[in-house]
């Protein structure tokens, strides 16, 4: 089976746009300033709400980042070849996971 790539491009180039749309939106959301409340727990959940969006966008960007090396592989004529084996990637994993480097096998060792 072949894989379809330019519905596969299209799905990649939708997801970095929608993931840069989601970066500046939680950069506009970012509060001023902690520590300028009256009360303790005001505090507290300004805290947790900040490590809350910090852990968000890290997911973000490594999801960004492999994205954006999907697409570069796609440039290269890479994509679609597992990064440790050198087999095919499977259709049915790039469909499911576009940005997908490796092939089931050498990620679930990668995992282990």
């Amino acid at each position: 089976m072949t894989i379809p790539f330019e519905s596969l491009r299209q799905a990649l180039e939708e997801e970095r746009s929608r993931l840069r749309g989601e970066l500046a939106r939680l950069d506009a959301r970012a509060p001023e300033g902690i520590g300028y409340h009256d009360h303790m727990a005001d505090d507290a959940t300004d805290v947790m709400d900040q490590a809350t969006r910090v852990t968000l966008r890290r997911h973000l960007e490594v999801r960004l980042r492999e994205v954006e090396a999907a697409l570069r592989r796609m440039e290269e004529g890479t994509y679609g070849i597992c990064q440790d084996c050198g087999r095919p990637i499977e259709v049915a994993r790039l469909k499911a996971l576009p940005f997908a480097a490796f092939c089931l096998e050498c990620q679930a060792r990668r995992e282990r």
